[in-house]
């Protein structure tokens, strides 16, 4: 056994060792313990349950379910995606109606993230519009980009026309809400 396997070996010992007050057979899903096993195990003395701890090598086995590790690294991936995706939407000036609609994001989780990107309000008042020329510009490429996912979209516009995606929003919200 390598030391990996042997640490989380002695490691399951411990824990096994520090519950055995309050714990019973029915707490285990898989592997049961018998009751009169535990019982046993918690009249050890403390150099007797060190003992058992150190050669826990013999009686605790380590599995892991790669397929299943797999799955939640992929998981933990694509979270870190969309929130990365979420990011670079909040840089680029995406209003709270908007970071909603594509992301489903919360008033109070859209301020706090804000916050931690050092974004500041624009100030008070209307918002700003894009002229019309602008946004003759930004309705014909969400046309032309309609093969393309609305995420997708938003950011392919932002980056050709060099507008932040507040002034698209705005440009695009009567069209694409009716």
């Amino acid at each position: 056994m390598s030391n990996v396997e042997e640490a989380m070996s002695r490691s399951v010992a411990r824990t096994l060792m520090s519950s055995l007050e309050t714990l019973q057979s029915i707490h285990f899903n898989k592997n049961s313990l018998p009751d009169n096993l535990i019982t046993f195990m918690s009249k050890l003395n403390l150099t007797e349950q060190t003992s058992l701890i150190q050669s826990a090598r013999h009686y605790v086995a380590i599995n892991i379910n790669i397929p299943a590790l797999e799955r939640q690294i992929q998981a933990l991936e694509n979270k870190r995606e969309e929130k990365e995706l979420e990011d670079i939407y909040l840089l680029q000036g995406a209003p709270l109606i908007l970071m909603r609609r594509l992301f489903g994001m919360h008033a109070s989780e859209f301020s706090r993230r804000r916050n931690i990107l050092n974004i500041r309000g624009v100030g008070s008042g209307r918002p700003p519009l894009c002229n019309e020329e602008s946004e003759h510009q930004v309705w014909k490429l969400w046309q032309h980009n309609n093969p393309l996912n609305e995420r997708e979209r938003f950011l392919k516009i932002a980056d050709e026309t060099n507008l932040d995606l507040h002034l698209i929003w705005g440009a695009l919200r009567a069209h694409i809400d009716s």
